[in-house]
């Protein structure tokens, strides 16, 4: 069924291990046989002094604190790998675990964006080969989305799905197993946060510490209509000082400085839309829109999304979860076609 969207795919000898999706906010690793092996935070904690890795996934992000000069390193910007080494490291103890009961290094399916150029695919092989890896085949992740989600991605009519995770929305018209349109910005959730990061610099000179500017998104959401105004605390450190502070904002202004991003995404999703053939775009409106990523959670953005398309926007039953578990099951599809890449 989806041997299709495998162009240039070879033969391998031996089937796929794992399945990786390789995210900006999280790393996620599905070892044949063995489950879901890895969940966790893209990131790693180094040592200022020798660059020695102290720290990698959840444990890098329990050890960050304010004032830490072992600063977290992310390996991933906007979706795709900016640090091929650092990636490397993260992917390294995980891929371990893959390969624990095993004397072979891993054959490896790793996700990536559909706007991926050439360099940021091969970013993505060379830190996973690095990692311990032996081969590497690529994956577009609204297609692994897509299975994940449940939809019959070889039904004959076209399917829609976006899929917002932290660094891009990558958009995708699945029909007959294949991609027929694809559309990607590289705005996504940590671009939310970014937003109210800024605000609380700007307006109180305040840097907020982890995962802060992630509740204060997730309170807020995306409004189809203007909420009431609710006064919120936000803590973080004062610029200059670094004295603890804590503040109180109006939840109007987090709402508009949210505005901007979420515009951009609704548009990216408008702009796909526009690009498809008459009988495409009627397929689309009576299939509707699969929404998947961290984005699919946020608050009235479903809703938001739907009427601005005037489609109906179903929400995957895991959307964090979707591209893995799609990518789980492209992997057995490997196993049984053996196509890979070298």
């Amino acid at each position: 069924m989806l041997s299709s969207v495998f162009g240039g795919l070879r033969q391998m000898v031996s089937a796929p291990d794992v399945a990786i999706d390789l995210g900006t906010a999280n790393t996620r690793l599905y070892a044949r046989g063995y489950g879901l092996i890895a969940d966790e935070p893209s990131i790693i904690k180094v040592h200022p002094e020798t660059g020695a890795v102290e720290a990698v996934g959840s444990r890098a992000a329990q050890m960050d604190a304010p004032h830490d000069a072992r600063r977290p390193i992310s390996p991933l910007h906007a979706g795709v790998v900016t640090d091929v080494e650092a990636a490397a490291l993260l992917l390294k103890p995980f891929l371990w675990r893959a390969r624990r009961f095993s004397l072979t290094r891993p054959r490896v399916l790793a996700c990536v964006p559909t706007d991926a150029c050439q360099d940021e695919q091969a970013a993505v092989i060379e830190a996973a080969l690095l990692a311990g890896a032996s081969a590497v085949a690529l994956a577009p992740e609204p297609l692994a989305a897509a299975i994940g989600a449940g939809l019959d991605v070889s039904s004959p009519y076209a399917q829609m799905l976006v899929d917002i995770g932290d660094g891009v929305t990558d958009i995708a018209v699945i029909q007959s197993g294949e991609l027929i349109a694809t559309h990607a910005v590289r705005t996504a959730c940590s671009d939310l946060h970014a937003a109210v990061s800024k605000l609380m610099v700007d307006r109180f000179g305040v840097e907020l510490y982890p995962r802060e500017a992630e509740r204060l998104t997730r309170k807020i959401g995306a409004a189809v209509e203007e909420p009431p105004a609710t006064m919120l605390m936000a803590t973080g450190t004062e610029r200059g000082t670094g004295r603890e502070k804590v503040v109180c904002i109006n939840s109007r202004e987090i709402a508009q400085a949210l505005a901007p991003v979420i515009n951009t995404i609704v548009e990216a999703i408008l702009t796909a839309l526009s690009k498809l053939s008459p009988k495409t775009s009627c397929e689309v409106i009576e299939n509707g829109l699969c929404l998947t990523g961290g984005g699919a959670c946020l608050k009235g953005l479903p809703e938001l999304i739907g009427k601005a398309t005037a489609l109906e926007v179903r929400v995957a039953t895991d959307p964090l979860r979707a591209v893995i578990e799609g990518a789980r099951q492209m992997l057995l599809i490997g196993a049984a076609t053996h196509l890979w890449l070298n």
